[in-house]
């Protein structure tokens, strides 16, 4: 696939929307980035340069912040996903990928209506302990080993643990550094990062850089309970791809 200029202005404009949700939300930037990045550039070069983008603006927003830093919460979780990953990998090479995907965006949706629109106040709180960071952690790592969609276990992980939307927010910045950081480093040892998708991960920083800032202006106007609700959206907005990405293929 051919990359040019008005692709990698595309890119810009991508990293810059994707950024801003990521800053303002605590996740989403890979939804919405991926797939529209694929179209325009390839899988490849659209996958490596989230495995970038996604780590750092937690690290640049980790660094910045004010409030506690939930570093526990978020690395403890991602490092159980990491080791979980083989045997979420195992699971589709023993399975149908399709069906799979269909059950876990299907038990996603459920877990989405019971949680977010069931009613439950934002302002209820649970302690973070060892077994639930371990199950949170092992489900996230399956569901990224066979279908490379960890992050909505740990959405629903951090906001049934509430507390409220800064920490929700940090909790997801700093998962996402600590699960990023391997896999950029097994990425570039094999050696995807040359050629045009050094080009695209080029243009997608200074997008990136300025939907952080975007998105920290943005952030004191969403409330805890926005927070949640655009955490439902971008779940539904997920279950509902992968329900339909799984059924036109099997029906």
């Amino acid at each position: 696939m051919v990359i040019d200029t008005p692709d990698l202005i595309a890119i810009v404009v991508l990293a810059f929307i994707a950024t801003t949700i990521q800053t303002s939300v605590g996740f989403g930037t890979a939804l919405f980035f991926v797939p529209m990045a694929t179209l325009l550039v390839g899988a490849e070069p659209a996958v490596a340069t989230m495995l970038i983008v996604i780590p750092g603006t937690g690290a640049i927003l980790l660094q910045s912040s004010s409030e506690r830093l939930p570093w526990g919460e978020g690395a403890w979780p991602a490092l159980i996903s990491l080791a979980s990953m083989p045997l979420g990998v195992l699971l589709l090479t023993r399975s149908d990928e399709n069906v799979l995907r269909l059950m876990v965006g299907f038990g996603v949706l459920l877990a989405v209506l019971l949680s977010y629109i069931g009613g439950r106040s934002a302002h209820v709180t649970h302690p973070a302990s060892w077994p639930r960071m371990a199950v949170a952690g092992l489900v996230a790592g399956l569901m990224r080993g066979a279908l490379g969609m960890g992050g909505p276990a740990l959405v629903l992980y951090y906001h049934w643990l509430g507390t409220g939307a800064t920490l929700f927010r940090n909790r997801m910045y700093a998962y996402g550094l600590v699960a990023g950081i391997p896999s950029v480093a097994i990425a570039a040892a094999g050696g995807i990062y040359a050629g045009d998708t050094m080009k695209v991960v080029g243009a997608s920083l200074p997008g990136a850089l300025i939907g952080i800032l975007v998105g920290r202006r943005l952030r004191p106007h969403i409330s805890d309970t926005g927070i949640r609700r655009l955490s439902a959206m971008l779940l539904m907005a997920t279950s509902a791809l992968a329900m339909m990405t799984a059924g036109s293929v099997l029906f």
